[in-house]
């Protein structure tokens, strides 16, 4: 009966793990993808304000920009989503019925520093504006989810292509059009919070063309999508030069081992991460070491049955992610 059971806990748990993927695929064909929320701190936590800015049934344009240091985690990944949330006040689902914005454009790009945002869109622009996602967009009914303090997170809105993010302030630009139908407040951090202004800042226009406003704007909270880099120029060399094997056993309870290969000197890092992204445990911080076969033996034994994932980076860029089951 005990192995009945355990068997029936793995095949639930691998449909866990499949809708869990799928859910953060984003398009995408990357093995692993983890959400970032920006501002970070308020991942759990309602935000102070609101923002009909991202789900107005009007024109808007609306940059977002966001300092580096809450970006490290993103380094070297590619975001293919966005998305947003409603107000922890909101008393039914989002949209009633569906809506289509005829245009909704985002751009992404490297950006000034959140404490020296202009009134000017353009001059917030460092670099060169990569579109990610064009064209009309349909909200099915119901994408949006009441209930819960804070609420649950929307459906993604995917990109066309994927941005990758090397650092740098980041720049979001949001541009567009009207729907039939009633607009959604997002969650939001009013500008009078302690950190905007600083590690992040915001601006808006009630124009889908816009070129310069008279007017800063809350940040929504925004929930990223990204994932590991797949063989873009130098980066499938280097993901050649490095191995992360799958560990062993698998399930475990509650001890299993991880290899990974180098082959040549490097500054490792091995980390591991709960079904919802969170970093739980960092096994290798930043350490040099020489080429060769290394193995770390993980511990489970303070935690709950369930999948967890494992990422290997390799001087600061993140190389290769592997899920595991841990069964008790």
């Amino acid at each position: 009966m005990k192995y009945v059971f355990s068997v029936l806990i793995i095949f639930a748990l691998l449909f866990a793990a499949s809708e869990f993927n799928a859910g953060n695929s984003a398009g995408t064909n990357a093995a692993y993808a983890a959400f970032y929320v920006v501002p970070p701190n308020y991942s759990g936590v309602q935000g102070t304000g609101s923002f009909l800015g991202p789900l107005s049934n009007a024109q808007r344009t609306y940059q977002m920009l966001i300092r580096d240091s809450i970006l490290t985690g993103l380094v070297g990944q590619q975001i293919t989503a966005l998305t947003f949330r409603l107000l922890a006040s909101a008393s039914s689902n989002w949209p009633a019925s569906d809506v289509t914005f005829t245009n909704y454009d985002i751009y992404l790009s490297q950006s000034v520093a959140p404490e020296n945002r202009s009134f000017t869109f353009a001059q917030n622009v460092v670099g060169e504006q990569k579109r990610v996602r064009s064209g009309s967009l349909t909200i099915t009914a119901g994408s949006f989810p009441f209930g819960g303090s804070p609420t649950t997170f929307g459906t993604d809105i995917t990109f066309d292509s994927a941005y990758v993010y090397n650092g740098g302030h980041l720049l979001i630009e949001i541009r567009h059009t009207g729907f039939t139908g009633t607009s959604a407040s997002t969650d939001a951090v009013l500008t009078s919070t302690a950190g905007y202004g600083f590690l992040f800042s915001a601006c808006w226009a009630g124009s889908y063309t816009a070129t310069s406003t008279t007017t800063q704007g809350n940040f929504v909270v925004t929930r990223l999508n990204a994932s590991p880099l797949t063989a873009i120029g130098n980066e499938s060399e280097t993901a050649g030069s490095f191995s992360l094997r799958q560990n062993y056993p698998n399930p475990f309870n509650p001890v299993t081992n991880i290899t990974f290969e180098i082959q040549r000197a490097s500054v490792v890092s091995l980390k591991i991460y709960d079904i919802s992204g969170s970093e739980i445990e960092t096994l290798v911080n930043n350490e040099s070491m020489q080429a060769g076969t290394s193995s770390m033996i993980f511990n489970g034994e303070k935690l709950s049955s369930g999948i967890y994932f494992y990422s290997l980076f390799i001087d600061g860029q993140k190389i290769d992610t592997k899920k595991m089951m841990l069964v008790k």
